[in-house]
């Protein structure tokens, strides 16, 4: 089972903990409701900070580190800068997600803006449009080369709150707890009634909705999984086929972590879709250069 970080204060994350623990035990089998428990990953939740909070995160802006290449999608023009952190707050609040300890990450995406969008959609299906997605680990000491002409989204201020989240009933690592419990439903796709009570009282846990910014933990998906996705644009750069029915494309799934999900946010001028959301993937933290990318909107 998820444990509350060393010296973490009573917050969101123990209230959920044990929330999550009785609606578990209520609608589970004992064993299942063990298995379930022990998925529940910690994540930070990001709100627009307030005063006297913490700033943890900052929505569009600039990254504060200087970005000595800025990222680039030839044919579209410089990448807009979405959001970035530093490393080690983020790493003191959640460890779990195993971050390098210094430096800032910095993500972006192909500008949404009206006035900048040209007719481009960046698809895990479609590998050629790997360029219209970045994550970069700035360390200090760079020379800013910031491309002349680039307008950055309005910039907001992030507070963090250490919360705790559930896989989707459909995800990579709730569907391999159903399986082994026999609670995967009577057809394909459809959970067991059981499971179907459980994510009904989930639903109203979450009465604020999935659309959230937040660091990582388990994604809040506005269609599939994502966890698909992002080995399905995985497969793609290596030029291989991809099934999502292939166990071996779904153990490979339950690898892939949230490292980053955006919501569309107006104080920060971004829209992804109609009201989606973009999400970053990481099978190695330590690595976030190497993240990829998938969006979503409902």
């Amino acid at each position: 089972m998820a444990k509350r970080g060393p010296g973490e204060p009573a917050s969101e994350f123990d209230d959920r903990l044990r929330v999550l623990t009785a609606l578990a035990d209520k609608h589970l089998p004992p064993l299942a409701a063990a298995d379930f428990l022990a998925s529940l990953r910690p994540a930070l939740r990001l709100e627009h900070a307030r005063e006297g909070q913490e700033v943890v995160a900052r929505l569009g802006g600039l990254p504060a580190t200087a970005v000595a290449s800025w990222p680039a999608w030839d044919e579209y023009g410089p990448l807009a800068h979405v959001l970035s952190f530093r490393c080690g707050p983020v790493s003191m609040m959640l460890p779990e997600l195993g971050l390098p300890a210094d430096g800032e990450l910095a993500f972006f995406y192909l500008d949404q803006r009206p006035d900048f969008f040209q007719d481009a959609v960046v698809g895990t299906w479609d590998a050629s449009t790997r360029p219209g997605f970045r994550v970069l680990h700035l360390l200090p000491g760079g020379i800013s080369a910031t491309p002349p002409g680039l307008v950055p989204l309005p910039a907001v201020e992030l507070a963090a709150i250490r919360t705790l989240t559930w896989p989707s009933y459909d995800a990579p690592a709730a569907e391999a707890v159903w399986g082994k419990h026999g609670l995967s439903g009577p057809r394909e796709g459809m959970p067991a009634p059981a499971v179907d009570a459980l994510y009904e009282a989930l639903e109203e846990l979450s009465a604020g909705g999935g659309d959230v910014h937040q660091i990582g933990g388990h994604p809040h998906p506005q269609q599939n999984p994502v966890e698909y996705e992002a080995e399905e644009l995985r497969h793609g750069l290596l030029d291989e086929p991809f099934d999502a029915s292939d166990p071996e494309v779904q153990a490979a799934a339950v690898s892939w972590q949230l490292l980053l999900q955006v919501a569309s946010d107006d104080d920060a001028d971004m829209m992804w879709g109609d009201a989606g959301q973009l999400y970053y993937l990481v099978q190695d933290a330590q690595q976030p250069e190497e993240a990829l990318f998938t969006w979503q909107c409902g």
